[in-house]
């Protein structure tokens, strides 16, 4: 009886525990830089606007080392992907579209986590990290 009653009790706080989680999605887009070779990496959690009217990256969302505030350069989508995985994040899905006759590659990543601030923890824009260092 005592084995029945734990193992309900058990099952009970991972169903409790479970159910305080909610799946956040990020998308990578990658577009062709202008005037030279290589992609811009934009990261959408879909919570602020990450590019202005020209599709240039605002500085205050590029990524930053939360040690020492350096900005993190990403060369490549497979870069960017291997930083998301190391974050904790699981890729989903990927696609490609158009934009003003360019192509955009877009991955999407999610996350299981209690809130978007656990499900972002490790990542910071230099706009955050200015906050947090002042």
């Amino acid at each position: 009886m005592k084995r029945i009653i734990t193992s309900l009790l058990l099952f009970l706080v991972v169903m409790c525990s479970y159910a305080q989680t909610k799946r956040y999605y990020c998308e990578v887009k990658g577009i062709e830089k202008e005037l030279s070779s290589g992609l811009k990496i934009i990261f959408d959690f879909g919570n602020q606007v990450s590019y202005n009217m020209w599709g240039d990256l605002s500085s205050k969302l590029k990524f930053v080392d939360e040690k020492n505030g350096e900005e993190i350069k990403f060369n490549s989508m497979v870069d960017a992907a291997n930083y998301m995985v190391e974050k904790g994040w699981q890729f989903q899905q990927a696609y490609s579209s158009a934009y003003g006759g360019h192509p955009v590659i877009h991955w999407i990543f999610y996350k299981d986590a209690e809130s978007i601030e656990k499900a972002k923890e490790g990542i910071m824009t230099k706009e955050e990290y200015n906050k947090t260092h002042k």
